[in-house]
């Protein structure tokens, strides 16, 4: 049986359409505790590093290996001297289960669950749902908002129809408005109830029936304002400009009733509009309308609301109605509708209602093609969207052979159901947009990300194209952080560049106050997005494992200390150049920081030295420049050292990019060492003490407070006769003891485009702090020396690692010749 969809009414009539009742359709690394065995081979170039070139050969067993605790990270045998900073954070999104997911990551749970909802009776009792890309948007409603979050969840879509059947299963748990307008009554279900088939397909809830489909915003509520909608007229008439003004005074009544329900207080963002009357637009002009349906077009405009409703409406199905000769585009007794109606056409004539108004028009299933029956886009192609409207599942109430009240479920054509898909898709993207984008944006967003290809090139045919939900509620195009200082906005930085690799002295302290906030980036169109700050700092390791080789093999290694040198720093009478090479990080305080650079040093017999050092071209990524003094005279315990160093690109090892701006430093430490012996044992300790003036430029970073910073050891050592050296330390490396940072993060945007940050102050110390526990046993050889090596780390970077500890033991063979 086939139910006509409606006819006209005083002011209007539904958009002619058909229902028809149906029962519904249905590395071969080792591992251990998940931590990797690292081959020892990377103590080869190591050891050749650290002696004069072409003097030292270092080999190690092929069977030893090197024992590295889960905070570490596997690393190339062959890295480069110089230690690099820590390697990019991967910036990432958060997720409502506490995840935070790369982009790839994100896409990829995102499209696992939208195959959940593809799967799902409810969604695919609705075909037109995967048509408009509703799954991956519920995909990414269900990991930013959680799996109970519904599509379209606190968003009030509102319609103006014959009324609804609010007992009807699709209704079940949702607040609806009810208004009754022109004396429109409840429906009875004496008739079909054309309001509860297109309220159902934009907000119909999920059902536990396996013939139900559910809305394409099932969360959002709904507003319904009833008229007496009459039966469409079999042929073709347009209405005349008379009847068109004896028909504004009603229109105006009726759109200002709904506007005035909005400006009580009450959440009016959408408003479907599934009626009209027969005549294209292109036989109206501007003049005309004007001077016919000027009050409702002046209500229509809204020019008084600061976010305008937007008007969904239904393009109309007048293409191959039956037409008297003479009428305007009556083909050979047939209409070719080459435009959208007069009612959903206005915004091609009137420009204050463009940017709020969408005329939609129908798709069929098979191959997605514009129906037979459905207007076309025409004049009104920029205002103008193709959306599924034929075969679509409704929501049926109504009559049923000689019984009325009839609740179930029916198959539907028309651009009444078209429209409904796009009002409930605006929903879900107001959902996730949190609010935060205009009306009018959320409107230009879906025309912008609309489906051009292939067939819907045609704008005459398809205006923007087909809507893709999926597309929408995906970034496009590069995502930018918005800057400022203070309040004023200064630029943008792209969020793909953005990064803060902290250098091993600041453990895990920024990236523990970061804990929780987001950073919002706006994409190509505008729109915000959010990540999670914190996975846009990289935490440093502490000591890599080459490094430690390095200093393990060494020339006068007393094994994994402290170091019981003066920095480096020559002892005896004269000048001399080289290379700046450091024990590990945690082995020689802030000198680390000029790791490789050039030095010039001078020295005198009376325990004075000095020397000056730049990376100059050796490290352009981190270039770093300085000077140090040093003094011990002769016969004396102890001794002290002091010195500068100045880094242009970084602050403590620490490199910003993209929107954490540029990073500089100037760092001032003194110094102490002293040993002394003691039954056989050669005790000693030393330590520095710093003080940081830092400097950030162009990001997010707006002031950086002086750090403090300290760094100490302890060890000691013997020599036995006939069994070779044995060596202990204690230390702890570089840390930031005390200081912060001032942020101004991007948190949110105004419906205005207004950028809101959030200020707020970030605590650089880390919560923890990492000892060294080291042991070393060096035993002379016939040829070389053979050596053997234990490092226990607790809190290994100055982090709170899962295990609490790293261990590393290495093993090697170092021949001088």
């Amino acid at each position: 049986m086939t139910l006509n969809g409606g006819g006209g009414f005083a002011p209007g009539r539904a958009s002619r359409g058909a229902v028809t009742l149906n029962g519904g359709r249905g590395s071969a690394a080792l591992s251990r505790s998940g931590c990797r065995l690292k081959p020892a081979f990377q103590a080869i170039r190591a050891a050749l590093e650290a002696g004069a070139p072409g003097r030292l050969l270092g080999l190690l067993f092929w069977g030893l290996v090197a024992v590295s605790g889960c905070a570490g990270r596997s690393e190339s045998p062959f890295a480069p001297s110089p230690p690099p900073p820590p390697p990019p954070p991967r910036n990432c999104i958060p997720t409502h289960a506490g995840e935070c997911l790369s982009a790839p990551e994100f896409q990829g749970a995102a499209e696992e669950r939208a195959e959940e909802y593809r799967r799902d009776p409810g969604f695919d009792n609705q075909w037109g749902l995967e048509a408009i890309g509703a799954h991956r948007a519920y995909g990414h409603v269900n990991l930013l908002q959680g799996p109970e979050a519904a599509p379209g969840a606190g968003v009030t879509v509102g319609v103006i129809d014959s009324g609804i059947d609010a007992g009807h299963p699709i209704f079940a748990g949702k607040t609806i408005y009810q208004g009754f307008l022109f004396g429109a009554a409840p429906q009875t279900g004496e008739r079909f109830s054309h309001g509860t088939a297109v309220a159902g397909i934009a907000a119909g809830a999920r059902s536990p029936d396996p013939n139900a489909p559910h809305g394409v915003a099932w969360g959002a509520d709904l507003a319904v304002w009833a008229i007496p909608l009459g039966e469409a007229d079999q042929v073709y008439d347009p209405i005349p400009l008379a009847t068109l003004a004896r028909a504004d005074p009603g229109f105006t009544y009726m759109f200002e009733q709904v506007f005035a329900w909005r400006d009580e207080g009450n959440d009016l963002d959408i408003l479907n509009l599934s009626f009209g009357y027969d005549g294209l637009i292109e036989g109206y002009s501007e003049a005309d309308l004007r001077a016919n349906f000027g009050e409702t077009i002046a209500t229509l405009a809204q020019a008084d609301a600061p976010d305008k409703t937007i008007l969904v409406w239904a393009a109309g199905n007048a293409n191959n109605d039956e037409c008297e000769a003479g009428v305007a585009n009556c083909v050979n007794g047939q209409v070719d509708a080459v435009s959208v109606g007069v009612l959903p056409g206005l915004m091609a004539r009137i420009a204050e209602l463009q940017g709020h108004s969408v005329a939609v028009v129908a798709l069929g299933p098979d191959g997605g093609a514009i129906t037979n029956f459905s207007n076309r886009c025409g004049i009104a192609a920029d205002f103008c969207i193709a959306a599924p409207g034929e075969d679509v599942t409704v929501a049926y109430f109504g009559p049923r052979d000689d019984e009325i009240g009839i609740r179930g479920y029916a198959s539907g054509r028309g651009t009444s159901y078209a429209a409904p898909m796009v009002s409930g898709g605006l929903a879900v993207m107001k959902q996730l947009f949190r609010d935060q984008l205009a009306n009018e944006e959320l409107l230009g967003r879906l025309f912008l990300t609309a489906d051009r290809t292939g067939i819907y090139a045609d704008r005459d045919i398809y205006g923007h194209g087909r809507m893709d939900l999926g597309a929408a509620t995906s970034p496009v195009g590069v995502l930018e952080v918005p800057l400022a200082t203070g309040t004023a906005a200064v630029g943008h930085a792209a969020l793909g560049s953005t990064g803060l690799r902290l250098g091993a002295a600041f453990g895990d302290g920024l990236v523990e106050a970061f804990d929780g906030d987001e950073v919002m980036a706006l994409d190509g169109y505008g729109a915000p997005f959010w990540y999670e700050l914190g996975s846009f700092a990289g935490t440093a390791d502490g000591p890599s494992m080459s490094a430690r080789l390095r200093t393990f093999l060494g020339p006068g290694s007393t094994g994994l200390t402290a170091g019981g040198s003066s920095g480096g720093m020559p002892a005896a009478l004269g000048v001399t150049a080289g290379v700046l090479r450091m024990p590990t990080a945690a082995g020689n305080g802030h000198l680390a920081l000029a790791e490789g650079a050039v030095q010039v040093n001078a020295f005198e017999e009376d325990g004075f030295s000095a020397t000056a050092f730049t990376t100059g071209p050796l490290r352009p990524l981190m270039p770093a420049s300085g000077a140090a003094l040093a003094w011990r005279p002769g016969g004396l315990p102890v001794g002290l050292r002091a010195g500068w160093i100045s880094e242009r690109e970084t602050m403590l090892g620490s490199l910003g990019q993209g929107a954490f701006g540029g990073l500089s430093a100037g760092t001032a430490f003194l110094g102490f060492e002293g040993g002394v012996a003691f039954g056989g044992w050669t005790l000693g300790a030393n330590g520095e003490f710093g003080v940081v003036n830092p400097a950030a430029q162009g990001g997010m970073i707006q002031e950086i407070s002086a750090l403090a910073t300290s760094t100490l050891a302890v060890h000691a050592s013997r020599v036995f006769e006939r069994a070779g050296s044995l060596s202990f330390s204690l230390s702890q490396p570089l840390r930031v003891e005390n200081g912060w940072a001032s942020l101004s993060v991007p948190s949110a945007r105004t419906k205005g485009g207004e950028v809101r940050y959030r200020s707020f102050r970030a605590d650089l110390a880390p919560g923890e702090r990492q000892l060294d526990l080291a042991a070393q046993w060096i035993r002379a050889l016939p040829l070389g020396e053979f050596r053997l090596g234990a490092v226990w780390s607790h809190w290994p970077g100055h982090r709170s690692v899962p295990t609490g500890a790293q261990i590393a033991a290495l093993a090697g063979w170092r021949w001088v010749f």
